[in-house]
This record gives structure tokens, sequence and C-alpha cells, in this order.
């Protein structure tokens, strides 16, 4: 095993793997010489300075005691009055509810099951009505594009508008 060895390395070549190393070195320095940037003016930067004023103080808001907004109820008449004459076929439209939606209740009637609330502004087709329950004149309505948005609306939320 020693003597294999000794063939192989011997002075011949392991100078020539010497030189061999210091040609690939010299050939990396070149590169790295070569591609530093040849020429470029130095051009001293310009400082740009930014003021920025110190906080104030902000004063603290004043206190306020909110005041309680009565709820419009049956008995007090504030429900707005129904609009318009309302039948079967009609398209009709949510309207005065304040933003509040309108609920769609499964059966007539204010203790019955809410199936859907109605957004502000949104059209539904009457299919069946009216009915007087619990004070209150409902028609039943659908959405015209889709099938699960139904129920029993109070007409005082609603007002006919023409096809859309």
């Amino acid at each position: 095993m020693i003597r294999l060895l000794r063939t192989w390395l011997n002075f011949k070549v392991l100078l020539g793997a010497i030189l061999f190393a210091s040609v690939i070195f010299a050939s990396f320095l070149f590169l790295l010489w070569s591609a530093k940037v040849k020429n470029a003016s130095q051009v001293p930067g310009t400082a740009i300075l930014n003021i920025i004023l110190a906080p104030t103080a902000t004063p603290p808001a004043p206190i306020t005691t909110p005041t309680p907004t009565p709820t419009p109820t049956p008995e007090s008449g504030q429900i707005p009055p129904p609009s318009g004459e309302i039948k079967t076929g009609d398209y009709v439209q949510v309207t005065g509810t304040g933003g509040d939606g309108l609920r769609l209740h499964v059966t007539a009637g204010v203790s019955s099951k809410v199936n859907y609330v109605a957004i502000e502004a949104e059209v539904f087709l009457v299919k069946e009505g009216p009915s007087v329950v619990d004070g209150y004149t409902w028609w039943y309505l659908q959405d015209p594009y889709t099938s699960n948005a139904v129920g029993w609306g109070v007409a005082n939320y609603l007002a006919v508008v023409q096809n859309p």
C-alpha cells in the first residue's frame, strides 16, 4: 500500500498539483479584478434632512353621557304608515328600516321564527297576502333571484316599485 502511494505521490505529481492550484488561483484573482467597476465617478452624496416636529399634547375628549333613545313600539304610534297599495304579483322594495333591515318570518306574526333579514332597498316579489296579524298587515315575499330569501314581511316597510 505504501509502495502504491509512493508511485502516485512522487515529486513531479506534487509539483504539478501545486502549479495547477496556482494557475486556478491566479485565474480567480484575474476574474475578480476584471469584474470591478472601472472609472466610477465618485460623486459625493447629498444629505437629505427631514425635520419632524415634536408631538404636541392632545387635549382629552370631553366626557359626555349618552342619552337613551326610545325604541318605537306599536303602542307609541312611531311605526311608519304603510306605503302604496300592494297586491299579489307586485315588486316591493324594503324601505324605512333605518338600516336595521326587515325581518321575514316563517309565518305572519311577530312571534314567528325569522327566516331571513332583508337589507334596506332590497327588492322582493309579493307571492301571497295580505294577512293581518298582531296589528300589522303582512305579505309573503320572495326574492326574485334566489329561492331561499322568503318570508312574511310587514307592509309598513315596503314600497311598490316598477319591475326590476
